[in-house]
């Protein structure tokens, strides 16, 4: 299980890229353009598909087989699990066009 190890430590570097990219809606920490850019994409671009990918393998391998998921170490999967959630709830309840309406 090399390739689910693999994809939990993609998807992990991608929410650490996703949390950068936050970051720098509120606070202004880099003037280089390209920089920031490539953190927004690297963040938002491969979290979009890598988040939710390794958690619906977590999910079904959880269900299958337990012994596959051994592979991987505990802390990994929780942080990728908080990290699809964080994502989540940006995607969905602060980007709602609602919600900064009163």
């Amino acid at each position: 299980m090399r390739w689910l190890l693999f994809l939990s430590r993609a998807a992990f570097m991608c929410g650490v890229f996703m949390l950068l990219a936050f970051s720098l809606l509120f606070v202004t920490w880099h003037n280089e353009e390209t920089v920031s850019s490539t953190i927004i994409m690297a963040g938002y671009g491969l979290a979009m598909v890598l988040l939710p990918l390794i958690a619906f393998l977590y999910l079904v391998f959880a269900i299958t087989s337990s012994k596959k998921l051994a592979a991987v170490p505990r802390w990994l999967i929780f942080s990728n699990i908080v990290l699809l959630i964080i994502f989540l709830i940006f995607t969905f309840y602060i980007n709602d066009p609602y919600y900064h309406q009163g």
